[in-house]
C-alpha cells in the first residue's frame, strides 16, 4: 500500500465530492475496517486508497449509473455493489450532517405509546 495516497483517502473523508466521503459512512455505520469494507465491495485492501480518490459520481439518476459504472469497471467491482454501498453511505452521511446542524424534529424516534387503547366496538369488556 501508498502511504501517501492511504493518508491523503482518509483527509478527504470529510470531503463529499470525493467517494472516500461516502465509503467512510457506510464502513462506520457497518463497522467495517479496512479488509471488511474491501470484501463488502469486492477489491483487494490495495485499491481501496484509489477507489476513495475518486470523484463521487453524480446525482442525477443518468449520470449517477454511469459514473458508478465507470468506477466499477475500472477496479473490476460490481456496479450494482457499488451503487447500494454508495448511495448508503450518501443517505448516512447527509443524516449525519442534518443532525449535526441541528434541524428540529429530525430523526424523532418513536416511542411506545403508554396511554390505553381505545375500546373496540362490539367487544365484551
Amino acid at each position: 500500500m501508498n502511504e501517501a495516497l492511504d493518508h491523503f483517502a482518509a483527509r478527504v473523508a470529510t470531503d463529499p465530492s470525493f467517494l472516500s466521503h461516502a465509503l467512510a459512512e457506510y464502513a462506520r455505520s457497518a463497522s467495517l475496517d479496512d479488509p471488511g469494507l474491501a470484501a463488502a465491495l469486492g477489491c483487494p485492501v490495495t485499491e481501496l486508497a484509489k477507489l476513495r480518490l475518486c470523484g463521487m459520481p453524480r446525482s442525477e439518476p443518468e449520470h449517477f449509473r454511469g459514473d458508478v459504472a465507470t468506477i466499477a469497471k475500472r477496479f473490476g467491482i460490481d456496479a450494482v455493489t457499488l451503487a447500494g454501498i454508495v448511495r448508503r453511505g450518501q443517505s448516512l452521511a447527509r443524516l449525519r450532517e442534518a443532525r449535526v446542524a441541528g434541524e428540529p424534529g429530525f430523526l424523532l424516534a418513536a416511542r411506545d405509546d403508554a396511554r390505553e387503547p381505545p375500546p373496540v366496538e362490539g367487544a365484551d369488556t
